[in-house]
């Protein structure tokens, strides 16, 4: 039986990568906070097919719960094969602009709790010497700009925090996957408004499945996400200052 655990197993990306990768011979270690929804997607799960499903509630920015559950979870699988984190906090950038405490909760939800969760499964995982780590991060980390920068800023540490992680642990043959998915349709992104560049969480969640079984370390989704930030990261900073983007 292998074991994958999704923390932040609503999410819309968590729930169509789950989909593309359930089996028979699949349990599936889900976590989020909102138990009624979690239940939701783990009867999906099941009507579909799958080998077994394990639930757990946690708000991941209670940072001293981690631990327990942590723990619970490698009780409970003995091996982890794969840990996929996928979710995050996405306020409008002029709240977070004027309120300190916004702003430190998006930095927390997308950096602070993802690096404490990825310390803890990281020191379990070194005992297994094998597995995969697959996390989303985002394009927004690539450059700072005006519009988003504080949600910018903690995806930025995250693929840091991710690329050390990712040497760090090739002696134990760890796969660490740094996913940066540009513009997404989901409820995280349902404020801002759509355009030609966005996609489904159906076509993220096949190109993240296709980085992780090709064992890659970066990736972006869609691809061309790569050329775009190439381009934009090459923007001279006297220009680059004047966008409004």
């Amino acid at each position: 039986m292998k074991n994958i655990v999704i923390m932040g197993a609503t999410s819309g990306i968590s729930q169509a990568v789950a989909k593309k990768i359930l089996a028979d011979d699949v349990c599936f270690h889900l976590v989020a906070r909102d138990i009624e929804k979690l239940n939701i997607v783990a009867s999906d799960l099941k009507s579909r097919g799958c080998g077994e499903v394990v639930c757990y509630q946690l708000d991941f920015n209670e940072l001293q719960q981690h631990t327990a559950i942590v723990y619970d979870i490698a009780n409970k699988a003995g091996v982890i094969d794969t840990l996929f984190i996928c979710y995050g906090l996405m306020h409008p950038q002029q709240e977070c602009e004027i309120n300190v405490d916004k702003a430190l909760e998006q930095v927390k939800s997308n950096y602070t709790s993802v690096v404490s969760l990825l310390v803890l499964f990281s020191q379990l995982m070194r005992k297994q010497n094998a597995g995969t780590i697959a996390v989303v991060s985002s394009v927004a980390g690539d450059r700072g700009r005006k519009s988003n920068y504080i949600y910018g800023s903690a995806k930025a540490g995250l693929t840091t925090f991710l690329e050390g992680l990712r040497y760090q642990l090739y002696e134990y043959g760890i796969q660490v996957l740094t996913i940066k998915p540009g513009f997404v349709d989901s409820p995280m992104t349902a404020h801002l408004k759509k355009g030609a560049l966005w996609v489904s969480t159906d076509v993220v969640a096949g190109y993240i499945v296709k980085a992780i079984n090709k064992k890659k370390s970066v990736v972006y989704v869609p691809p061309f996400w790569f050329l775009i930030m190439a381009i934009i990261q090459m923007i001279p900073v006297f220009i680059f200052r004047k966008l409004n983007f």
